[in-house]
């Protein structure tokens, strides 16, 4: 999820200021995502400049400066929510470049990479289903949703990682290299 996109939609609630948005942002995702206050800021900056959200006309408590959502970012929060999400897996996630090069260099041990990446996974679904119960029983079931699809994502990451190890087993090996 994007930031920004999320940012606009808090606002598209009601007007708040940055540290509001952070803590209503973290709270919308369960606490999964932990944000850096200048993250936040520097996103309400930049939206500003794009003209997407605008400072309020008054301080609010403690002279905390709200921002409130614009038309036109209401447009383009609206235009992001009608949209599906069609870009392919990203091949850029850190496990699968430390598995190509644990694979090409002769020091690489793919195995022992591969059983401590099940281990991870195996934590993660773990943790996800804890919180999946709580937020049924906090009554979050759109948060119960969304984490049941990062559940559905981990255990195919699982899967993966398994046929991943099934294949090194398989193969034969080659000059040093796994």
């Amino acid at each position: 999820m994007s930031l920004r996109f999320g940012i606009l939609g808090l606002l598209a609630e009601e007007p708040l200021h940055g540290y509001e948005v952070k803590t209503r942002f973290e709270s919308l995702l369960g606490g999964t995502w932990e944000v850096n206050i200048g993250q936040i800021y520097s996103t309400l900056q930049r939206l500003e400049r794009d003209g997407l959200v605008a400072p309020a006309d008054d301080r609010g408590d403690r002279g905390k400066l709200p921002y409130h959502l614009t038309a036109t970012g209401r447009r383009t929060l609206n235009d992001w929510l009608r949209q599906p999400e069609d870009e392919p897996q990203p091949l850029r996630e850190e496990i699968y470049v430390k598995l190509l090069l644990a694979g090409r260099l002769a020091n690489g041990n793919v195995e022992r990479l591969l059983a401590d990446q099940r281990r991870v996974y195996l934590q993660r679904l773990k943790d996800l289903s804890g919180l999946e119960r709580r937020s049924r029983d906090e009554g979050r079931d759109d948060l119960a949703l969304l984490v049941r699809g990062a559940v559905f994502h981990t255990e195919a990451d699982l899967k993966w990682t398994d046929a991943w190890a099934e294949e090194i087993r398989r193969a034969p090996k080659r000059g040093g290299r796994q």
